[in-house]
């Protein structure tokens, strides 16, 4: 009797370990199985709140991403706002439906034509500048994008020559001016508007003394002048000073037309070759009135008499044409699309 008794007490004490080995043999399973799959993490995570906090920060992200921009005045948006109303306007099925986002967003008024609101931008050397939109969906990107969805310019940003030398050889294209631009006059803007400008094709005369339309091409640009033409709209200044007296001037007009097409707001404004219209050409640096530059080289020599190099400007009183020699100090207003 006291043998079985033994017996039976020795069976049930070698079972409780064997027990614990299997649930913890098969803990182990499930560990390994989870683990394999990628369920254990999101577990872990869940059991420690850290899953917690990173979805709302992802869902927080996410919405700032998704929300639509809410309509308002010009001035009041940020940059990566209007970065965003730019897609859309881009992005639209043609120009009439571009301009209807435009007037949604209070960028046109109900003709489609910029408002002519403007907002400060302070630049890195404490400079106020003014920005102002001047087109919708005007010029083309240079990544293939098809066209920006706005157009703006910035006045002034600087006071800088065209070129180090009295020379327009190799037009904007090669000019001092162009590569100051890309650089340090990018540096004087703002990082959170930088970071929104897209680059876009311009055509320019990128020859300098020429009467051969061909030697209009096309640059990619982030910061650029504009060109005569875009701001006066149809040239004819060599035709109507000199007539008959020098062979071919309709060619030299012909160069400056080349370069773009007028943007709407000086249209609007009624700017042409002859007239700056309700006086937007009027322009000051720091509080003073300055001439500014355009892009367009000066393209004649007359007689091959004047070894100066020329570029166009808009003068101090805001009168569309007059010239410069390259190494002439002039106001710098800048074009950039977003």
């Amino acid at each position: 009797m006291n043998t079985g008794k033994h017996s039976r007490k020795k069976s049930r004490g070698t079972s409780a370990p064997l027990v614990i080995a299997v649930i913890f043999v098969c803990a182990c399973a499930l560990v390994l199985v989870l683990t394999l799959n990628g369920t254990l993490q999101p577990i872990v995570a869940q059991l420690t709140g850290q899953d917690s906090q990173e979805s709302s920060d992802q869902q927080t992200q996410q919405s700032q991403e998704e929300s639509p921009v809410e309509p308002k005045q010009f001035s009041y948006y940020t940059w990566d706002e209007l970065s965003r109303i730019s897609s859309e306007i881009a992005a639209a099925p043609d120009d009439d439906s571009g301009r209807q986002l435009a007037e949604y967003y209070n960028l046109v008024d109900e003709n489609g034509v910029p408002t002519g609101s403007t907002r400060e931008v302070v630049l890195s050397d404490n400079t106020l500048a003014y920005a102002r939109i001047v087109g919708i969906r005007h010029d083309q990107r240079s990544d293939g994008q098809g066209v920006a969805g706005i157009t703006l310019m910035l006045s002034m940003v600087s006071e800088q020559p065209m070129n180090q030398e009295n020379s327009s050889d190799g037009g904007w294209e090669s000019s001092w001016l162009r590569s100051w631009l890309s650089s340090d006059g990018m540096s004087l803007l703002p990082e959170d508007l930088q970071s929104v400008i897209v680059a876009v094709d311009k055509a320019t005369n990128n020859v300098g003394e020429t009467s051969d339309v061909a030697s209009v091409t096309t640059t990619s640009d982030t910061l650029w002048l504009f060109s005569a033409k875009e701001v006066c709209g149809r040239i004819s200044w060599f035709s109507d000073e000199f007539g008959t007296e020098i062979s071919g001037t309709a060619d030299y007009d012909e160069v400056l037309n080349a370069e773009g097409s007028q943007y709407e707001y000086f249209s609007a404004n009624g700017v042409t070759q002859d007239s700056s219209g309700t006086g937007v050409l009027a322009l000051t640096y720091r509080g003073s009135a300055r001439t500014w530059w355009y892009r367009s080289a000066y393209p004649l020599n007359y007689m091959e008499l004047n070894p100066n190099g020329y570029f166009y400007r808009a003068s101090e009183t805001g009168y569309p044409s007059s010239v410069g020699t390259a190494s002439e100090t002039s106001g710098v207003v800048v074009g950039f699309c977003l």
